[in-house]
């Protein structure tokens, strides 16, 4: 349940309105309620039984950061989770999720992130590889995650931004090697390795990004993508009552 709390805290504050949708009490009890939870080792799991993950620990420690809680707070419970994820490696090696949510604060860059361009939503529905092919849970939260991809984008950069710039890390923001990030996963979070030709698949895309997608006439392309994507958005939103299939892909429609 928590790590669903962590995406919509950081959907709120992406979009200005964590402190108008949510009282500061609901904080306080948000705050209170992942500490309670946390592992002795510092970190979080995907579920509260569950052992550490960088996934969870690096956005459980946002979302405290986010809703107000200092850098050393927690009678030292901040200090041991940022520890946890220094120990290995710092949020580089969150997973491809984490990765996506932390772009959006702007405290992770975008091109440490694997593609996932809109454009797939353009290709014609009888290939087996089309995105709306997949099992339903799987293609719902690829197509927010399209989305903000396409659209690269990052909420407000304010102080709060800017240190966790600093915390998240083991070394400055402006030296990290993003390239490198993008396949960085802490073993923790890696269920199963990358295969080299998805790897490879994924750099022929990232080299497709930079030297194409932002001329013209790709870039028409990339916005007839988005326009397709939120069609589908809308269309879910209407059909489902605005409840949508799960709360991951719905915490990520809250940025759209």
């Amino acid at each position: 349940m928590h790590k669903r709390i962590l995406k919509v805290v950081i959907g709120l504050y992406a979009t200005e309105a964590l402190d108008t949708t949510l009282t500061t009490q609901h904080q306080i009890e948000i705050r209170r309620y992942l500490y309670n939870h946390q592992n002795k080792d510092g970190g979080w799991g995907l579920d509260i039984e569950g052992s550490s993950t960088m996934f969870c620990t690096a956005l459980s420690y946002v979302a405290l950061r986010l809703m107000g809680e200092e850098m050393d707070g927690g009678d030292g419970a901040m200090e041991t989770a940022r520890g946890w994820i220094h120990h290995r490696g710092g949020a580089t090696f969150v997973s491809s999720l984490g990765k996506l949510w932390l772009s959006v604060l702007g405290v992770y860059e975008w091109s440490g992130n694997n593609p996932l361009p809109p454009e797939l939503w353009l290709l014609p529905y009888s290939l087996p590889f089309h995105p709306g092919r997949m099992w339903c849970h799987c293609r719902m939260i690829i197509l927010p995650m399209s989305y903000l991809y396409g659209k690269r984008f990052v909420c407000r950069i304010n102080e709060t931004i800017v240190s966790l710039r600093r915390e998240l890390y083991t070394v400055p923001y402006h030296h990290i090697d993003w390239e490198t990030a993008r396949n960085q996963c802490a073993k923790e979070d890696l269920y199963y390795p990358h295969p080299k030709i998805l790897d490879f698949l994924w750099s022929c895309l990232k080299k497709l990004e930079e030297t194409l997608i932002g001329r013209w006439p790709f870039s028409k392309l990339r916005d007839r993508a988005l326009q397709t994507v939120m069609q589908h958005i809308h269309y879910e939103d209407q059909s489902s009552h605005y409840i949508c299939i799960g709360p991951v892909n719905k915490s990520m429609i809250i940025n759209r």
